[in-house]
């Protein structure tokens, strides 16, 4: 049953009688991941006694023509990866005239696109590490002559950590390289910065208590996040208060730069002498039982049920503020 105090307190649009299509799966390196993600919202929505049907959009050819009689009246993004969060659906639901979850059709593009994304926050003086962007295979020699290890080699527009290295020598890396170049056309080699990683979720333009990951070996790649079960996670993170506000305050420059909406999430490492660096921007946060934005919303009081609710009520606001 519906029954968040945030709903009747926020007087809130009277969910119950929403038609929510909830969308998961897709095509992208990511299925596995936004199934489970859409999974849990399945399940919340459930326990919400909330009228809401799935949607894959791996059958291209049917999606449309079934979303379409459906006739929802806001659309839940449980996409990752590409063709989910990098714009493509947005703008079809755009089309449409559905309201959805999350950043608009521009911000999740340039949100998906890291190098673009650490770009312009370069440009509005919010730290990222330093980095080269390349093209193809043959510039690696050109630009990476004086290379100083280890460093970070990722794939541009891959999300839960697909396609991300750490190395330590110029063979490795160009391997890498290689790998990378299988899963998008840019691939990022950037300085590797050894210290504390941090996310700071914001949640319909209000920041979240910042989550600190603990890893026992390694750092917060695919297996540490889905698969050792080894990763520990602190929050309210034990940070000085001082440079935990300004990394709240960082996170939501951020978020406001890229003109995000909804619940995003943004990814910071804190080095040694307590400088932050901004790693990327998730649009599309997961939310499976090892998800960072869970953990945020539950320090925040709110039950995974209540951001679910909070979520749809900002795609809802959010087409009520542009009428």
């Amino acid at each position: 049953m519906l029954n968040s105090k945030l709903i009747e307190n926020k007087e809130k649009s009277d969910l119950k009688d929403l038609k929510i299509a909830l969308l998961y799966g897709g095509s992208s390196s990511e299925r596995e991941i936004s199934i489970k993600s859409g999974k849990a919202v399945e399940k919340a929505l459930k326990n919400l006694g909330l009228n809401f049907k799935v949607f894959d959009p791996i059958n291209k050819e049917t999606f449309v023509k079934d979303l379409t009689e459906f006739k929802p009246d806001v659309a839940f993004l449980a996409l990752h990866g590409k063709e989910g969060e990098d714009g493509i659906i947005q703008g079809l639901l755009e089309f449409l005239n559905i309201p959805y979850t999350g950043s608009g059709v521009k911000s999740s593009a340039i949100a998906m696109d890291k190098s673009l994304t650490k770009t312009i926050l370069k440009a509005n003086k919010i730290p990222v590490p330093e980095g080269v962007v390349l093209y193809s295979l043959d510039e690696v020699d050109e630009k990476l002559e004086n290379i100083k290890f280890p460093v970070v080699v990722k794939a541009n527009s891959e999300g839960s950590s697909v396609g991300v290295f750490i190395v330590n020598n110029f063979y490795e890396m160009k391997e890498r390289i290689k790998d990378c170049f299988k899963l998008d056309k840019k691939v990022i080699i950037e300085q590797f910065i050894k210290g504390r990683e941090l996310t700071a979720s914001i949640l319909n333009g209000k920041p979240l208590d910042i989550v600190e990951i603990k890893v026992e070996d390694g750092f917060y790649d695919y297996q540490n996040k889905y698969i050792t079960g080894k990763t520990s996670y602190i929050c309210p993170a034990e940070i000085d208060l001082e440079i935990y506000k300004n990394l709240q305050q960082i996170a939501l420059k951020s978020y406001n730069l890229i003109e995000c909406k909804g619940a995003a999430r943004v990814d910071i490492i804190l080095d040694k002498s307590s400088n932050p660096y901004v790693l990327e921007i998730n649009t599309i946060p997961g939310l499976t039982e090892h998800s960072l934005l869970p953990k945020a919303a539950k320090a925040a009081r709110l039950s995974f049920e209540d951001l679910i609710l909070e979520m749809v009520w900002g795609a809802i606001h959010e087409k009520k503020s542009k009428k």
